[in-house]
């Protein structure tokens, strides 16, 4: 079968296309014939490398996988051949006591897909049956391949971290991003009154129609933290959903509300972020570390996803083959919705 394969971190054109043996399922495993996967900012880092943090190259890229079950190792029911699946976008060891007591997000052997084991971005691939999320057919694979990892964060985040209650103010940082669009309708769904940032008009009407009430611009120059305080009465909001980082943080901080939860997940804009400590006791705020989520949380997402009670929005669909101009359509920040490439490698 054929993969994509990153050997060393540099340009789209480190991504090489290589022959590898079809795996077989051991027991508990079945084997999925990947039909497309969803692509998350996550994709762009291990390509391109991050400072300070070694990733397991030669790795195979994609988080977010969906395909058909084709075979099943033993142990595994054979009903489950021919069916449409989902993957958990990460794995956990399943027997710490962190996994025991459902906190496997914080399993030292916790890895994504993609990042620190291989991803989808492959012909076929094998994997525990407990991984699967299985997908009604009424379900388009396309829009199922562009929810899981950026709805399990989000969730993780509004649920998980910041504990959200219905009747709180929620901003959302870059709310036409997955992560943004996935926390929008993750808070207005349990209640929450929404605002979102996003850079450019369409973004922000977009952000609008996931169910925010009001978005502003964010960029250098963009008081939104103002904006946000004149649309709550000087208030503030209760929870900041932030991963843009440096370029944000600042007046992400200056939006909480008296007792506000920050959360953060990313640092796109870079990591080095600073707070006035007296702001930070005399208001009571909580600042929230959070990244991906348990898997409880996506078994509960999927659920509700398939339920139509969330969707994923796509904006482009490219062949896997044209993987490199798919990360750049995500770098270059071209595309409103998610990127999602679908099969096409056995056919080069």
């Amino acid at each position: 079968m054929k993969s994509l394969v990153i050997r060393e971190h540099g340009k789209p054109e480190s991504i090489a296309l290589e022959e590898r043996p079809l795996p077989e399922p051991k027991v508990g495993e079945v084997r999925l014939r990947v039909h497309a996967v969803g692509l998350n900012h996550l994709d762009v880092w291990v390509r391109r490398g991050v400072p300070g943090h070694r990733f397991p190259l030669p790795l195979v890229p994609g988080s977010d996988v969906v395909g058909k079950i084709e075979a099943v190792g033993p142990g595994v029911v054979p009903s489950l051949i021919g069916r449409m699946a989902a993957l958990q976008p990460a794995i956990s060891c399943g027997q710490c006591p962190r996994c025991t007591t459902g906190q496997d997000n914080l399993c030292p052997h916790y890895a994504i897909r993609g990042e620190g084991i291989d991803g989808g971005c492959q012909e076929a691939l094998t994997t525990s049956v407990d991984d699967l999320l299985l997908l009604p057919s009424t379900i388009d694979p396309i829009q199922a391949a562009a929810f899981p990892l950026s709805a399990l964060t989000a969730w993780h985040m509004l649920v998980e971290r910041a504990n959200i209650q219905a009747g709180e103010a929620v901003l959302v940082l870059a709310g036409a991003s997955g992560v943004g669009a996935a926390a929008i309708q993750i808070a207005a769904a349990r209640g929450a009154t929404v605002y979102a940032t996003a850079g450019t008009p369409e973004k922000r009407d977009f952000a609008i129609q996931l169910g925010a009430t009001a978005a502003f611009p964010h960029g250098p120059d963009d008081a939104f933290h103002r904006e946000v305080r004149g649309v709550t009465d000087k208030r503030g909001v209760d929870v900041v959903i932030e991963h843009v980082g440096e370029a944000t943080w600042q007046r992400s901080i200056k939006s909480l509300a008296w007792g506000g939860r920050l959360v953060t997940c990313g640092a796109t804009s870079g990591p080095q972020a600073s707070i006035d400590l007296r702001a930070l006791f005399f208001k009571q705020l909580s600042l929230l570390g959070s990244t991906m989520g348990t898997r409880a949380g996506m078994r509960t997402l999927w659920d509700s996803f398939c339920a139509g009670d969330y969707h994923a929005s796509v904006g482009a669909t490219l062949a896997m083959s044209e993987l490199g101009k798919a990360q750049h359509l995500l770098e270059t920040r071209s595309v409103i919705g998610k990127v999602v490439v679908k099969q096409d490698l056995g056919a080069l």
